[in-house]
């Protein structure tokens, strides 16, 4: 019956991320930097939130667009972070993140749109994107440090370009978009009239003290659309639960189709969800980036190549000197060495050349995964210089 279904969906694949980590499940001994998880449970203050919100029947249909308390929390949060004063009205409660960029993309694009994102990228855009039979537009940013460098995307943009995507920390490189990336996007969406979401799951996981960030800009706020998420800073993966925000006229048209994919987000996560915004998530940041230093020194120890990180919890490590492509090098590292770890091909790469390691897992399991990883790499340069 398969004839019978959508073609468009008869495309997908199944997430590389998953199908690695679920077989190094089943491999006794290994050690997984796959899942970009954190390894801590939700605090107990947002949980008790939740208990409370149920003993008080917070049970109910809720508002497809979010709860007001819960939108007038975020607004306010957010209008801290940045300059663009959001109402309550423009926030947009999400089921995550990702069903948000999936209601962005299905509001704003048609058939035969182009969508340019710069490469590498998360692995769950190009599916929604060509659901819509829209197209997507990679914009190679690996030869110019993970910048934007803007004679490459002015050589992109077409009368069919509708939305350009940028995730700033990156994933999978960690990498922060600096002020003339974003001074590059920000005149081209102007002058194109084109739709920018700004991908900010990682926002709270930036380890200088200040960055730049396109929601500081009341410029472009008709054409922004920021998309958040509780899962990574607040360990909250499991309760499903994000935001967007976005020009009033703007967000009322995406919660159109948002209130249709999901009616709306469960009553009582949302209630907790106000005392998790008053979370103070500088210890879990100031932890990640120790994290991140003993991990550098551990791949410079080994002398691994790898693509510094300024956020979010991931290292791109580039393996191109084995002369192997990323998915072979990942199994021979999962049943040979015993680690398990993410091939870079997966995020939609130029160059067949990185792997990438989550540092979101336990210390113990981190450096022993590196120690793993490097025993590797000697074992491999010495077989290549026989």
């Amino acid at each position: 019956m398969l004839d019978r279904v959508n073609t468009e969906v008869l495309k997908f694949k199944k997430s590389g991320i998953r199908k690695f980590a679920e077989a190094a499940s089943q491999i006794p001994g290994v050690v997984s930097l796959t899942i970009g998880e954190p390894e801590f449970n939700t605090s107990d203050l947002i949980k008790g939130a939740a208990k409370e919100a149920l003993d008080d029947n917070h049970t109910h249909y809720p508002s497809g667009q979010g709860l007001l308390s819960l939108r007038q929390a975020v607004a306010a949060f957010e209008n801290k972070q940045c300059n663009m004063d959001y109402k309550a009205e423009e926030v947009i409660i999400t089921n995550g993140s990702t069903e948000g960029l999936a209601a962005c993309f299905l509001a704003l694009l048609n058939e035969g749109d182009e969508v340019i994102i710069p490469q590498p990228m998360y692995v769950t855009y190009q599916p929604m994107i060509e659901y819509c039979k829209a197209k997507l537009v990679p914009l190679d940013i690996s030869s110019s440090d993970f910048q934007i460098d803007e004679g490459a995307l002015r050589a992109l943009i077409t009368e069919k370009t509708k939305l350009m995507v940028i995730t700033s920390p990156n994933n999978p490189t960690g990498v922060v978009l600096n002020k003339k990336s974003l001074d590059v996007i920000k005149a081209v969406a102007l002058e194109h009239r084109i739709f920018v979401i700004s991908d900010d799951v990682y926002h709270q996981l930036v380890y200088a003290e200040h960055f730049d960030k396109l929601s500081d800009d009341v410029e472009l706020r008709h054409l922004l659309i920021v998309a958040q998420s509780f899962s990574k800073p607040y360990a909250m993966t499991g309760w499903r639960i994000g935001y967007l925000l976005a020009d009033a006229p703007i967000a009322a048209h995406i919660n159109m189709i948002h209130s249709y994919l999901v009616t709306g987000i469960s009553t009582f996560t949302q209630v907790a969800s106000i005392k998790a915004l008053n979370e103070d998530t500088s210890q879990v940041r100031e932890l990640y980036r120790q994290r991140l230093i003993r991990s550098m020194q551990i791949l410079d120890d080994y002398k691994i190549d790898y693509v510094k990180p300024e956020g979010a919890f991931y290292i791109f490590i580039k393996i191109g000197e084995f002369g192997m492509d990323s998915e072979t090098f990942c199994n021979k590292a999962l049943h040979t060495y015993k680690i398990a770890l993410v091939p870079g091909i997966y995020f939609n790469t130029s160059k067949d050349e990185y792997i990438r390691i989550s540092y979101a897992v336990k210390e113990n399991d981190l450096y022993e995964g590196l120690r793993r990883l490097g025993v590797m790499v000697k074992e491999l340069r010495d077989e290549k210089n026989r």
